[in-house]
């Protein structure tokens, strides 16, 4: 009877030495949230409640889209989504730009996010991106994912129509069942396998 005793009198004390030795790693008031390692990011979550950084909140939907726009040709697509994300309002302080909306896929960041409004215009002003050049970048063999460069200039208003410089956007466009094209992603660095 001795020798199957020894088993669980091991397995017992193995169990509490580990349980111990949790306890002294996390202890009682160790929160798992407030452990930050570099590979987490540059900022701590001590650091971002430092800073005090406001929450963006996203910006009204728009109506609908520019009925013009021919949604059986990318291009236009991609022209008509970078002009809405890429114009400005100056009320759109604290808010994400979601007028391009209609022409991103649903479920989507470009579609339920829209787009980061990094520097709006001044009181009174707004800035209107104009696309100067769409190529096509990437594209699949059946022809439902095609990838865009964009390239475009912003001009702020009131004021004389001066241009800014040019700024490009990567895009991935998706075709629905339908033969609609929407934009699935949006970034201004060129993808793997991209020019």
């Amino acid at each position: 009877m001795g020798t199957t005793r020894l088993p669980l009198i091991l397995g017992i004390a193995i169990t509490v030495l580990l349980g111990g030795i949790w306890l002294m790693v996390a202890g009682p008031n160790h929160d798992p949230a407030s452990a930050w390692t570099p590979d987490q990011g540059t900022l701590s979550p001590a650091d971002r409640d430092a800073l005090g950084a406001t929450p963006v909140r996203p910006g009204a939907a728009p109506a609908g889209p520019d009925p013009s726009v021919e949604f059986a040709d990318p291009a236009a697509v991609a022209t008509a989504y970078v002009v809405a994300a890429y114009s400005a309002r100056d009320t759109d302080a604290g808010l994400t730009n979601r007028r391009a909306t209609p022409y991103a896929e649903p479920s989507t960041p470009p579609n339920t996010v829209g787009v980061l409004v990094l520097a709006p215009p001044p009181a009174d002003h707004t800035a209107t991106a104009s696309v100067t050049d769409v190529t096509q970048v990437s594209g699949e063999p059946t022809d439902t994912r095609r990838g865009y460069l964009v390239g475009y200039r912003t001009s702020e208003r009131p004021g004389p129509a001066t241009p800014g410089d040019r700024l490009t956007r990567y895009l991935l466009l998706v075709r629905q069942f339908d033969g609609r094209w929407l934009v699935a992603g949006d970034t201004a660095d060129a993808q793997v396998g991209e020019p």
